[in-house]
C-alpha cells in the first residue's frame, strides 16, 4: 500500500492557538479510523514514536503526530498541563474531521504522549474510542514530582534540563545570546551528576535559571498534596472513564505503579482493560536490562515471541476501532486481561487480576543482634515474628552530605546513573546501611504484587528519610535490587498535612515499595536493605524539619531501627504459592 506524508498540518484550538501535526495515511480509499499521539519531544523525532506511523498507516489507518502547545512547530506557551485537557479534546475532535477519516479515534504513546491520552480521555471527546498508555502516569505527585513525600529529584532535574534545551532553541531568532547560552546549557547538563544535582537550595537551580526556564520553583513551592497536584491527578477519575485502554508498563519503570494503579482503578469499574508488564526501564524494552539480561522473549519487540509493539497496537486497534472478528483478534480479546513477566523464571504469565488472586501477603521478620551494617553485619530475615525483649535494634548515622548514592532502579536520571537491577556491593559495604539477609531458600519462592515494609523507627531528627530496597542475592553473593521505595518521614499519615516526628520516640512508618514480579530460586537469599537515601534519585532530607528542596543547611541524623517483640519490624511479600 501507497502512503502519503502530509507535514505541518494545522489544528486550531478554541482559544485560536495553532498546533501542528504531521499525517501518514494510506493512499488507499478510506474511510479509516485515526490513531493520534501528541508530543512534546518534536514530531519529527521517529525514535520518539514508539509505534512505526508508516507501518500502521499501511495496516489502514490514519496516523496523526502532533506538536504539543508551546513546543517545536505549535504555537502558544508550554508548561501548563492543564491546557492538555482542552487541547486533547480539540486534537481528538479535529483528528476525527480529517480527509478520510472514518470518525473514530484511538491515542496511543509513551511518557508524557501517554499523559496527553489520559488528559483527552478525561475531557470526554466523542471520537476518542481506545487508548493504549505506555510507561505512563496518571498522578503529577506521586511517582512523578514526588515519592511519598520525597522529591523526585534525579528525574525532574534531568527532564526539565532536556526540556530547556530545546526551549532554548526555540528562542534562538529573539535570544542573543543563544550560542554562549546553548553551550553552557550543554556543560550544566554534562556536569549535572558531579555538581548540579547536589546544589542547594534545589528551588533556586542555577543550571534552568540561567535561562530563563525553572518550573523546578513551582514543584518544590506545593510540597504537599494540595489543589495543584489534585488538578493534575486523574487517580479516582479512571474507574468512570469508559475508553478502553490498553495499560503497558515495566518493573522498573519510573511510572511502574502508576500503570498498575490505572489498570486495577479501571478493572475493578468493569471496564475493558489490558495489562502488560515487562522486565523494563522507562527507556530499554529489550531483553537485557541493567545488569541482567532475561531472554529474547522479554523484549517488547518479541513479547514472548506471540508479538511487538506494532502488532499488539494493531490487534487493540482493529478490534475496538474496526470492530474486526478476524481469528487473530478474536483470540487476543479472549485471553486473560493480565500479562506480565515473572522474573527469575523468566517468562509470560496471564492472569485474570491484578493483584493476582492467589496472593498469600506473608511477613518476613528483620532480627539479629544490634549490628545489621553493612552486608558483614549480623542483620538477618526469618518468617516467624521476633521474641527479643523491648528496645532490640540496629542504628546507623545518616549525613545528607554523604548521602547513599543511586544504584540502579527506577530511574530516569542522567546517563552517569544505570537503571534496572544493579550489583549492590557499593551500596551494601557502607556503615550508613542496614542489611537483614534470609538463609539460603530450599526452593524456589515468587514474589508477584505490591510489596510494603511496616518498620518501628526513631530518629534524631524532626524529619528525616527511611529508604527500604528488596534484593536478590545469588549463590555467589551477587545482590541485585528487585524493588524499592522511599518514604518522608513527615508525611507517614496524610500527604497533606506534614507531621514532624518526636525526636527520639519510636514510631511506626511503613514504606511502599511499589509492585513486582520476582522468583528467588532455590540457594538464592532474601534481602533486605534500610537506609535514609538514594542520591540523586530522590532530594537529600537535610534532616531540620525544614523544606528540603527551599533550604540548603543539613544535620545529621542519629537513626534506629526496632525489631523486639513489641516491634516487630518486617516486609510483606506478596507470595504466589507453587
Amino acid at each position: 500500500m501507497q502512503i502519503r506524508i502530509d507535514k505541518n498540518i494545522p489544528a486550531t484550538m478554541r482559544d485560536g492557538t495553532v498546533l501542528q501535526s504531521n499525517v501518514y495515511r494510506p493512499e488507499a480509499a478510506g474511510p479509516f479510523p485515526v490513531l493520534l499521539t501528541r508530543t512534546p519531544y518534536g514530531k519529527d523525532m521517529a525514535s520518539s514514536f514508539v509505534v512505526d506511523p508508516v507501518r500502521m498507516a499501511e495496516a489502514g489507518y490514519i496516523v496523526a503526530i502532533q506538536d504539543v502547545r508551546g513546543r517545536f512547530a505549535s504555537q502558544g506557551q508550554f508548561g501548563d498541563n492543564e491546557c492538555e485537557l482542552e487541547d486533547g479534546f480539540d486534537s481528538v475532535e479535529w483528528a476525527a474531521q480529517l480527509p478520510g477519516s472514518d470518525g473514530q479515534v484511538g491515542m496511543f504513546g509513551a511518557s508524557y504522549y501517554a499523559w496527553t491520552q489520559w488528559a483527552a480521555a478525561m475531557s470526554q471527546p466523542p471520537a476518542l474510542k481506545a487508548v493504549v498508555p505506555l510507561i505512563a502516569y496518571a498522578d503529577h505527585w506521586e511517582g512523578a514530582a514526588y515519592r511519598a513525600g520525597a522529591f523526585e529529584w534525579g528525574l525532574m532535574g534531568a527532564w526539565q534540563m532536556m526540556m530547556a534545551v530545546s526551549d532554548l532553541t526555540r528562542r534562538a531568532a529573539t535570544t542573543p545570546e543563544f550560542p554562549r547560552l546553548f553551550a553552557g546549557l550543554f556543560q550544566d547538563l554534562d556536569q549535572l551528576a558531579s555538581e548540579g544535582y547536589w546544589e542547594l537550595p534545589i528551588a533556586e537551580f542555577a543550571p534552568l535559571a540561567k535561562v530563563g526556564m525553572n518550573f523546578l520553583r513551582q514543584h518544590v513551592d506545593h510540597d504537599t498534596y494540595d489543589e495543584f497536584w489534585r488538578n493534575l491527578s486523574f487517580r479516582g477519575r479512571l474507574e468512570s472513564l469508559g475508553i478502553p485502554a490498553l495499560h503497558i508498563g515495566g518493573w522498573f519503570d519510573v511510572f511502574a505503579q502508576s500503570t498498575l494503579n490505572s489498570f486495577t482503578e479501571m478493572q475493578r469499574a468493569g471496564q475493558t482493560v489490558r495489562l502488560v508488564m515487562g522486565p523494563w526501564t522507562h527507556v530499554n524494552q529489550s531483553a537485557a536490562v541493567g545488569d541482567l539480561v532475561f531472554g529474547s522473549g522479554a523484549s517488547l519487540g518479541l513479547l514472548g515471541l506471540r508479538d511487538d509493539i506494532n502488532s499488539l497496537h494493531k490487534k487493540w486497534f482493529d478490534w475496538h476501532l474496526k470492530g474486526s472478528t478476524a481469528p487473530d483478534i478474536a483470540a487476543f480479546a479472549a485471553e486473560p486481561p493480565v500479562r506480565i513477566f515473572v522474573m527469575g523464571d523468566n517468562r509470560w504469565r496471564f492472569a485474570a487480576t491484578w493483584p493476582l488472586p492467589e496472593t498469600e501477603y506473608t511477613p518476613l521478620y528483620l532480627s539479629g543482634n544490634g549490628a545489621a551494617n553493612t552486608r558483614s553485619g549480623d542483620g538477618q530475615l526469618q518468617f516467624t515474628p521476633p521474641t527479643d525483649p523491648s528496645g532490640v535494634h540496629d542504628q546507623f548515622v545518616y549525613d545528607p552530605a554523604n548521602p547513599v548514592p543511586t544504584t540502579g532502579g527506577n530511574l530516569l536520571l542522567t546517563p552517569d546513573f544505570k537503571t534496572g537491577p544493579q550489583e549492590q556491593t557499593s551500596v551494601e559495604t557502607r556503615d550508613d546501611v542496614l542489611v537483614y539477609t534470609g538463609a539460603p531458600l530450599g526452593a524456589d519462592v515468587e514474589v508477584t504484587g505490591p510489596v510494603t515494609a511496616h518498620l518501628w523507627i526513631s530518629s534524631s531528627a524532626p524529619d528525616t528519610d527511611f529508604v527500604v530496597r528488596l534484593c536478590d542475592v545469588w549463590p555467589d553473593g551477587r545482590s541485585y535490587n528487585v524493588v524499592d521505595g522511599v518514604l518522608r518521614a513527615k508525611f507517614r499519615s496524610s500527604m497533606t498535612t506534614p507531621e514532624p516526628l518526636t525526636p527520639g520516640a519510636v514510631t511506626a512508618i511503613t514504606v511502599d515499595l511499589w509492585s513486582t514480579s520476582q522468583v528467588f530460586k532455590a540457594g538464592h537469599q532474601i534481602r533486605v536493605v534500610v537506609t535514609s537515601s538514594s542520591f540523586p534519585r530522590w532530594s537529600r532530607n537535610l534532616n531540620t524539619g525544614e523544606s528540603s528542596e527551599r533550604t540548603a543547611a543539613g544535620v545529621a541524623a542519629e537513626q534506629m531501627v526496632f525489631h523486639d517483640a513489641a516491634h516487630p519490624s518486617h516486609i510483606l511479600l506478596p507470595i504466589i504459592p507453587r
